[in-house]
Parts: C-alpha cells; sequence; structure tokens
C-alpha cells in the first residue's frame, strides 16, 4: 500500500533537493535518480525552464511524496515505483529528482518536479484533479508490482463500481492480466500462446515481430468495443510482447534448468536408470529385472527392443547438439552455464561505466556551453559583478558545477575535447550492443538446447 500527498514549493528549491538527496536517508546516494537533469543541479535547471515561462506565479516545483506501508517493500523495489509513477504521470515533460528514504519504518520517496513543462514551458496545473489522477495511478502501479491499495477512500476518484472491481480483482484489465499470465504459464512457445489466448475469445493485433510489424499487440475481449496494447503505460511491463515472449522462453529455461540441477545431484552414473540426464527416460523404460521377465524369454526380448529403441532415440537427439554422450552434454551445459555469468557481468560493468561516462559528457557540455559566461564575469571590474551575476546566475552556477564534477572524475581541463569525449561515449555505447549481442546469443543458446532437447526428454 502506498499513500501520496502534494504541495508546491515557492521558495528554497535549492534547500528542498539537497534535504531528499541525503546521503543518510538515501542508502549513501544509492537510491536517487533523475530525469532532465543532474541531482547536484537541478535548482539551476530548473530555473532555466521557470525563466522561459511568462505566466509568472510563486511556484517553482512541486514536492510528491510517496510513502509505502511498514514492512511490505525494500527500498530499491519503492524506488522502481516510484520512478514509474513520475515518468508515467509527468510523461517526460517535467524534470524532476526522485529519492527514496529508507531511514524510517516506513519507506517513503520523494519527487521534486519542476513546475514549468519543458516543450510547451506552461505550468503545471496543481488542482485537485490531477492529485486523483496521481493517486489513482499510484494505486494502479502498486498493484501491478503485487502490492496492496488502500480499500476505501472518501472524495472523488474512480466510480464506486470501478473501485469494487479494482477491488475484487475482476476489473476486465485485471482479468486481462491475469489470462496472459495463466496463457504465459501453460506455453512453450509465443505462437501457442497466442493461440491460448485467442481460445480465450481474445481479438489480437500487433503480435508479430520483424520489419513493419505494429510495435504493440493489442488484446479486445468479447463484448468491449475497445482494443488495449500491451504496453508499459497500460498493462505495466511484463506484457508487451517482447516481455511476454521472454517470459516463456525463461520459464521453459527455468523449468528445464531445474529438472537438470535435480537431476546431477545424483551420485549413481553407471546405469540407464541413475544417468543424470536420463531420469524422465527412465521413467519410460521397461523394468526386467521382475519375476515374470525371468519365466519368460520371449517377454524379456521384446522389453530389451522397446528399451533398446528409447535408449537410441536418447542418443540421436543428444547427436543434434554435437555431443556423443550423456557427460558430454553436461559439460557443454556447464560451460554455458559459465559463459552467461560472465557475459551479465561484462554488460552489467559496461552499463555502470556508461551511466557514470553520461555524466562527465553533460557536464562537459555545460563547462564549454557556460565558459564565456565566466570568462566575462571575471574580466569585469568588482562593481559590475554583481549585476552580471544576477543576471547570468543560472548560467555562472552551472559553469562552476561542471568544473568541480569533472574535476572530481579527475578530467584535466586544460586538454578538455568535447569531440574526444563523445568519440569515448560512442566506443562505450557500441561495445555495449556487442556485448548484449553477445550474451544474447549465449541465452538463446541454453533456451534452444533446453527446447529442443530438456523439454522434449521431459515432457515439460
Amino acid at each position: 500500500m502506498a499513500t501520496t500527498k502534494i504541495h508546491a514549493i515557492k521558495s528554497t528549491l535549492g534547500k528542498a533537493i539537497n534535504y531528499i538527496c541525503n546521503e543518510k536517508k538515501t542508502d549513501e546516494h544509492v537510491l536517487i535518480s533523475s530525469f532532465g537533469c543532474a541531482p547536484q543541479t537541478a535548482d539551476l535547471e530548473f530555473g532555466f525552464y521557470l525563466s522561459k515561462n511568462k505566466d509568472g506565479g510563486p511556484n517553482l516545483a512541486y514536492h510528491l511524496i510517496q510513502s509505502f506501508k511498514p514492512g511490505e517493500t525494500t527500498g530499491e523495489e519503492a524506488h522502481n515505483i516510484s520512478k514509474e509513477l513520475a515518468d508515467r504521470f509527468l510523461g517526460g515533460k517535467y524534470q524532476y529528482v526522485l529519492a527514496t528514504h529508507v531511514d524510517k519504518a516506513h519507506i517513503h520517496s520523494h519527487i521534486i518536479f519542476c513546475a514549468v513543462n519543458t516543450e510547451t514551458y506552461m505550468k503545471y496545473h496543481g488542482c485537485t484533479g490531477n492529485y486523483y489522477k496521481i493517486r489513482d495511478l499510484s494505486d494502479e502501479i502498486c498493484a501491478e508490482h503485487g502490492k496492496s491499495v488502500i480499500k476505501e477512500f472518501k472524495g472523488k476518484g474512480k466510480s464506486y463500481t470501478e473501485w469494487q472491481h479494482t477491488k475484487k480483482g475482476d476489473s476486465w484489465k485485471a482479468k486481462l492480466k491475469r489470462d496472459i499470465d495463466e496463457c504465459i504459464n501453460s506455453s512453450i512457445l509465443y505462437e501457442t500462446f497466442i493461440d491460448k489466448m485467442k481460445e480465450r475469445g481474445y481479438e489480437i493485433t500487433g503480435e508479430t515481430f520483424g520489419e513493419g510489424s505494429a510495435k504493440y499487440i493489442a488484446f479486445r475481449p468479447l463484448g468491449k468495443e475497445r482494443f488495449i496494447r500491451g504496453r508499459a503505460q497500460s498493462l505495466g511491463e511484463d506484457y508487451t510482447k517482447e516481455r511476454i515472449r521472454e517470459r516463456i522462453d525463461e520459464r521453459i529455461y527455468r523449468r528445464a534448468e531445474q529438472i537438470v540441477s535435480e537431476s546431477l545431484s545424483k551420485k549413481a552414473q553407471n546405469s540407464m536408470y541413475s544417468d543424470p540426464y536420463s531420469t524422465g527416460m527412465a521413467t519410460k523404460l521397461i523394468d526386467t529385472s521382475s519375476e515374470k521377465f525371468a519365466q519368460s524369454i520371449g517377454l524379456t526380448k521384446w522389453a530389451d527392443k522397446q528399451n533398446f529403441k528409447l535408449i537410441a532415440t536418447m542418443y540421436a537427439d543428444l547427436d543434434k547438439f554435437g555431443v556423443h554422450s550423456i557427460a558430454e552434454l553436461g559439460d557443454k551445459e556447464h560451460d554455458l552455464r559459465i559463459e552467461t555469468h560472465k557475459a551479465k557481468k561484462e554488460v552489467v560493468n559496461i552499463e555502470k561505466e556508461i551511466k557514470e561516462y553520461s555524466e562527465v559528457l553533460r557536464y562537459a557540455e555545460y563547462y564549454f556551453k557556460y565558459k564565456k559566461y565566466n570568462s566575462e564575469y571575471n574580466a569585469l571590474k568588482p562593481k559590475a559583478r554583481d549585476k552580471y551575476y544576477n543576471t547570468y546566475y543560472t548560467q555562472l552556477g552551472l559553469y562552476e558545477a561542471a568544473v568541480n564534477v569533472l574535476k572530481n572524475h579527475n578530467i584535466d581541463l586544460k586538454t578538455l575535447s568535447l569531440k574526444s569525449i563523445n568519440e569515448h561515449y560512442n566506443q562505450l555505447l557500441e561495445k555495449k550492443d556487442t556485448l548484449y549481442t553477445t550474451y544474447r546469443s549465449i541465452i538463446n543458446a541454453k533456451i534452444k538446447m533446453y527446447k529442443n532437447y530438456q523439454i522434449k526428454m521431459y515432457k515439460l
């Protein structure tokens, strides 16, 4: 469960942002995010857009607080939920700083967003209607993440009928998500999932992939006039067509990996009955050790023939993977596991490096963009500096912040080149794409192995 409240900030914007970014409250600055600005210079960057607004008014920003029920979530999860709330409600049109505080029993997030729209330069209208939209969206996102929502409330918002349906979990959107989840859990392939959804009466568009395909999959249940798109803003990130296909692959992979892991824990390796990769096959083999087989040579020959066919089929399947023994298949699975771990670690490291270097790039741009204001300011006589500073305090502040950040990254300002920084940044992006391709190919190899061999053998 999460409660929300919001109020306008009319002064001391810098102090408000510094307060929410307190390192003691945000797990040493780990739980801080921003959009369209940097937390260190957000008040100055807000000021740039505030100066573009012609309507005036005292509101510099808005302070939204989302508080979670004690014990229901973690700091990282709460931060992700609040970021989703900010992104979906503000729609990429307002700069914001988000900080999640974990210093109290009730984890809560602070979102301070600029009062001016970065596209239209118009001010945000802090009316009651907009607050109810925030509250309803917060409830919707919490429900998508499996969190409880407030059971009762008074005032405007959802109709009583809609609220009742949401409470019971039988609104058509909730039912659609439930049906998608159930069909994913009973499908081996994405195509099977589509067929199962159609069997439940859904009309589906945009389900294909590739060039010329629609961006979103869309579902329309019987009796409804409109489709609902499978996108993050409508159903949640887990219900895009790309994510649905991934969830099917991941489920199959996890189940097959579990079976392999359980099989590998068996010590006996000498017979077909105890072979780690043939446990599923062993249940089909005919046990010829019973008395009835000892009394009948013909029955024993028949059973041996059937068992031979099954064993031959298994080794034919092994050959498809370029391996010729059970042990070799186990080695291949082990190698893929190590490759996956290594590739994933490399992807995480490059993403971290890109995130850090993007800050260098941002402040390098600030440095060159606002350097002239600092030069002009220093060239003035002391009496003229106050007037100049009052006129260009935003530009001077961003230049000073850029100098401090670049020095903290051990950047030599004398040899600083925006071109070389851009080139290095693009090289990091290219490296990331290469690592992602490698990582995905390894994952696909594992999925293919489990789909074509393990699923067939174990009848998943």
